[in-house]
């Protein structure tokens, strides 16, 4: 069976990769929309892109952060009855929750190829990129929300010591 840690080392860089993904973007789309502002207010003169490219933007800022969310185990859950389970019987639940949302992505990740497949050559409005360089997000973000959540599951069904947070600058960056 894989252990977490040899998982996490696999893990490190991507998650070094998308956490500095996650910073570029969100950097640009600070600069992105203050620009917006400065040319909307100051110069009455709004570029025609920028509402666009900012939406574009968060959209994979979203996708790529909730990776990290996920290795956090920052998603809401509904857990009042987890608590009152035998702690060996919570992780066997848990692993069950973590299969169901496994299955919940890879048919995200199914769903989103058809649907980058299907958009053809069409183009965004302003921008004129192809639209699937926005769907693409989809199945990368859901791919990498997978291989946190298999993260997660080898750390619940292996030994409880793996189940001690990861260190944030021992190679388990988000």
């Amino acid at each position: 069976m894989i252990q977490a840690a040899t998982f996490d080392k696999v893990l490190s860089p991507v998650r070094r990769a998308v956490r500095a993904g996650v910073v570029i973007i969100f950097g640009a789309l600070v600069l992105v929309v203050f620009a917006q502002v400065i040319a909307r207010s100051v110069f009455n003169a709004p570029f025609s892109w920028s509402e666009e490219l900012a939406r574009y933007l968060q959209v994979w800022l979203i996708l790529l952060a909730s990776a990290a969310c996920v290795r956090k185990q920052l998603h809401l859950t509904v857990d009042y009855a987890v608590h009152a389970l035998a702690e060996r019987a919570q992780r066997r639940l848990q692993v069950v929750a973590l299969a169901a949302v496994s299955f919940f992505l890879v048919v995200v990740i199914v769903s989103s190829l058809s649907l980058i497949a299907a958009t053809g050559s069409q183009m965004t409005p302003a921008l004129q990129i192809p639209i699937r360089a926005v769907y693409v997000a989809l199945p990368v973000g859901a791919l990498l929300m997978l291989l946190e959540t298999l993260a997660l599951a080898v750390r619940l069904l292996g030994p409880p010591e793996d189940l001690l947070p990861v260190d944030e600058h021992a190679g388990g960056e988000a």
